[in-house]
């Protein structure tokens, strides 16, 4: 039966018994003066249990209606708590009925598509799993607090542990000590990316000891940010590293000291012979005289890069002006400025504070990035010094007009043995010992160039203490 239908029955059922409950009492109150007293009373009595009946038959007419709704409704609060296993059974009012079958096939198609959900979602872990246990490198994603959420099997093998012990703890707290904790808070805070010179993490000792390279990325999505840490074995290559520079450092100095007598030899007899101008021997004689003189400084360019690279050198440290030292470098160049038909400025900011730096040593910055530009810079160019205070760090910009680098080139110009461009010379360790000095000296250098629009390099000098302190 429909509600509307049982609604307006039930409203007339009402009515008649109100008119009947009605009637009674009237008629006993009409004859309230005449008739016995029991026979009101019964009166009343009826009159009484018509209305009771009445309302009691509305009441149960209520339940009845709102007994399929009250079901639809606690199956709706299941589904709302996560469990679409319900089901409304049928009812005997019309739209009621139709409610629950509507009802009931919403929750088979909910418990289907939460089925099917939760399998792709376990198949998409189990090949994100998968991914991550394929992977060379070791992969750990940690929280905003430092804590380890999910790391792959060789994560946990390269930092002796398990999967299951790493879950949940942090880094210091596996590695027993104080170091990364903090780190990753504050890079998750301020999502900065890991440097490009971060320092390997060392684990175990004596023949088990692995050297691990570092790669810090932070992350944030819908919910709550994160980190992601790369952990490569590069132990293997950091030994390749030092046999090589253990190698060139022996080899220069065993050539240093032949080469030195050859190039003492040569410088003597230079002196002393004569050829004609134009003659053979003349030629052959220049270019054995040129090249000792470069076998020379390439010897002394490698011993200094194996010595800066073992921290062998120590730097005579002392106040310097950077005003006098980029003024003397210009007026070393200015007659190859000059021979190449080139324009050389030099600008330095005023009231710079002197810097503790070896002089000798950074001169011989200056030196290669200067005698670089000119070199790379064709007639009619121009040639920069500059000497900036920046608010975190003092610069010394060594700008050129020249041919200017490739991405790829950019990639590996500090690299030893590599030359670009045109007109090279030397061998190519100019730049490679450039970096190592300016890192000795707390610093990093770095360039800035695009093919046709020449180059710029740019030396950064952390300001003095005292002066950070007033």
């Amino acid at each position: 039966m429909k509600i509307l239908h049982r609604l307006l029955l039930t409203y007339a059922a009402l009515i008649v018994l109100a008119f009947i409950a009605g009637a009674l009492l009237a008629l006993a109150w009409d004859r309230f003066e005449r008739a016995p007293w029991y026979q009101i009373g019964l009166l009343g009595i009826a009159g009484s249990a018509i209305g009771a009946f009445g309302l009691r038959f509305a009441i149960a007419q209520a339940q009845y209606l709102s007994a399929p709704l009250q079901r639809i409704a606690g199956a709706a609060r299941t589904i709302a708590d996560g469990e679409f296993d319900v089901k409304i059974e049928a009812s005997r009012l019309v739209e009621a009925n139709i409610v629950a079958t509507n009802f009931n096939a919403m929750a088979a198609a909910l418990k289907t598509y939460k089925s099917t959900s939760i399998d792709r979602l376990l198949a998409e872990q189990r090949r994100n799993d998968v991914v991550l246990g394929s992977i060379d490198d070791g992969l750990i994603i940690v929280d905003e607090q430092a804590r380890i959420e999910r790391l792959n099997p060789i994560a946990a093998r390269q930092l002796g542990t398990t999967v299951d012990l790493a879950i949940g703890r942090t880094l210091d707290e596996l590695l027993g000590g104080e170091r990364f904790n903090q780190r990753i808070i504050d890079d998750i805070a301020s999502q900065s990316l890991s440097q490009d010179d971060e320092p390997d993490l060392v684990i175990g000792e004596g023949v088990m000891q692995r050297k691990l390279a570092l790669a810090l990325t932070p992350f944030t999505d819908d919910t709550r940010p994160g980190l992601v840490m790369l952990l490569r074995d590069v132990t293997e290559e950091r030994e390749q590293e030092q046999l090589q520079t253990d190698f060139v450092l022996r080899a220069s100095h065993e050539l240093r000291t032949p080469v030195t007598g050859l190039k003492m030899a040569m410088d003597l007899l230079a002196e002393r012979a004569r050829f004609a101008p134009d003659s053979r021997e003349a030629d052959l004689f220049e270019t054995v005289h040129t090249e000792t003189h470069r076998l020379a400084d390439l010897v002394a360019d490698l011993l200094d890069v194996s010595r800066l690279s073992h921290a062998e050198t120590p730097l005579k440290l002392e106040p310097v002006q950077l005003a006098q030292l980029a003024g003397d470098a210009q007026a070393r160049f200015e007659p190859m400025a000059l021979e190449r038909k080139l324009s050389i400025s030099c600008a330095v900011a005023p009231n710079l504070p002197d810097l503790q730096l070896d002089a000798g040593q950074f001169s011989r910055v200056l030196d290669n990035l200067i005698g670089n530009a000119i070199r790379h810079t064709p007639s009619g160019g121009e040639v920069g010094i500059t000497v900036v205070a920046g608010s975190d760090a003092i610069r010394i910009e060594v700008r050129d007009s020249g041919e200017g680098l490739t991405r790829r080139q950019l990639a590996r110009i500090f690299d030893p043995f590599v030359q670009f461009g045109r007109n090279t010379g030397g061998a190519g360790l100019g730049l490679t010992l450039s970096r190592e000095i300016v890192e000795r000296h707390g610093g990093k250098i770095e360039v800035a160039s695009q093919r046709g629009q020449g180059a710029r390099f740019t030396v950064s000098l952390p300001w003095p203490s005292e002066v950070l302190a007033g």
